[in-house]
C-alpha cells in the first residue's frame, strides 16, 4: 500500500497506551513522512529528555507507537512498539 492510499484506512491517534517497548524500528525516515503516514503529528507525551517525537495510535486493532530516542530522529532513525504487519504494511522498506 503506498502513502497516497492511507487517507482510506483508518489510524485512530489515541493517547493511553503503557507498556510499550522497543519491539522493531523505522530508518532513512523523517518526522513529515510518519506525520504524512499516521495523517497526524506527534501526539504522544512521551520523557522529554529522551525523546522528541512520539506518535500512540490504534489501527485494524492494534495498539502501536513510534519514537525516536535521544536525538535518533536526526539519523533518520524511530524505534516502534507494535505488530510487524502493522508497520510493514504502513512503512513498507522503512521498516526493519
Amino acid at each position: 500500500m503506498g502513502y497516497e492510499e492511507l487517507s482510506s484506512v483508518t489510524i485512530k491517534p489515541i493517547s493511553d497506551l503503557f507498556g510499550s517497548h522497543k519491539t522493531g524500528e523505522l530508518m532513512d525516515i523523517n518526522v513529515e513522512t510518519i506525520t504524512k503516514v499516521l495523517g497526524f503529528a506527534p501526539n504522544f507525551a512521551d520523557d522529554p529528555y529522551k525523546v522528541e517525537n512520539s506518535w500512540a495510535f490504534e489501527y485494524k486493532g492494534h495498539r502501536c507507537a513510534i519514537w525516536d530516542y535521544k536525538g535518533s530522529h536526526l539519523d533518520g532513525q524511530f524505534s516502534t512498539f507494535g505488530p510487524n504487519e502493522v508497520f510493514k504494511e504502513l512503512f513498507e522498506a522503512h521498516y526493519v
